[in-house]
């Protein structure tokens, strides 16, 4: 390990040990994290684009599709 110094005004020297690196994970696993919100509005985006598609290929509108009308 490498170790860090400062020295004040008068030339006197602080010795300090440096911080080792740490490798944890900076953003969690589960729960509200960007990588799933991204993939919620993703996700979004296709079913967006896919209703649209639906309306443009049978010529009905989405609530006549879901009602059967």
């Amino acid at each position: 390990m490498t170790k860090g110094f400062t020295s004040d005004d008068r030339g006197y020297v602080n010795s300090f040990a440096v911080e080792p690196k740490t490798s944890a994970q900076e953003e969690p696993v589960f729960g509200f994290n960007k990588n799933a919100e991204r993939i919620s509005g993703r996700l979004a985006m296709v079913g967006f684009m896919s209703i649209l598609l639906l309306e443009l290929a049978t010529n009905l509108n989405f609530i006549q599709i879901v009602t059967g009308v």
